[in-house]
């Protein structure tokens, strides 16, 4: 099986600079990601996507909608991949990496109402781990920044310090092979 894995386009939370992890609070695609989407959709369309993995996030559905028009894959909604809970919903991404850095340790440091880097990235390694032996020819996973991260630091072996080092951009196509 081929994992292709893409993050969202560009959001109306991306260009505001603010944290959203929260299904209930609806963060749709910009224009500009809404091209993003199409661009990565015309770049996969000879991939023969048979599963859409997508976080219940709406910015990463709107994605996987747009690339998986011309698949017509299966869709399943998983928590797994949704964005980290920094704990700072709604609030500028540049104070949640403020408290981050300034933690003694930033991998395991999390908000009162959050989750740490390390949970994050054990959840998606579970989520990996369950569908590595898909029997589908190729899967697309729509995620987010540092769930990709994770999936990167998963197949490539990655310490934590080396998966946050990892930038992935936005509809940018990585592909993996769990065999």
């Amino acid at each position: 099986m081929k994992m292709v894995c893409l993050r969202h386009g560009e959001s109306e939370y991306n260009l505001r600079g603010l944290c959203n992890a929260d299904p209930a609070v609806p963060v749709s695609l910009t224009p500009k990601g809404r091209l993003q989407a199409a661009a990565a959709a015309q770049r996969l369309r000879d991939v023969p996507i048979r599963r859409v993995y997508v976080s219940r996030l709406k910015r990463a559905h709107e994605t996987a909608a747009i690339v998986n028009a011309s698949h017509c894959a299966d869709i399943y909604v998983d928590g797994r991949l949704d964005d980290r809970n920094t704990g700072y919903e709604g609030q500028p991404v540049a104070e949640y990496l403020s408290a981050m850095r300034g933690a003694a340790d930033p991998f395991s440091w999390k908000a009162s109402t959050g989750e740490s880097y390390a949970e994050m990235v054990g959840r998606v390694h579970g989520f990996l781990e369950e569908i590595e032996h898909d029997d589908a020819s190729a899967v697309l996973v729509v995620a987010h920044h540092e769930v990709l991260q994770a999936v990167t630091g998963h197949f490539r072996k990655l310490s934590l310090p080396e998966m946050w080092n990892v930038w992935v951009d936005h509809c940018e196509v990585l592909e993996f092979d769990p065999a």
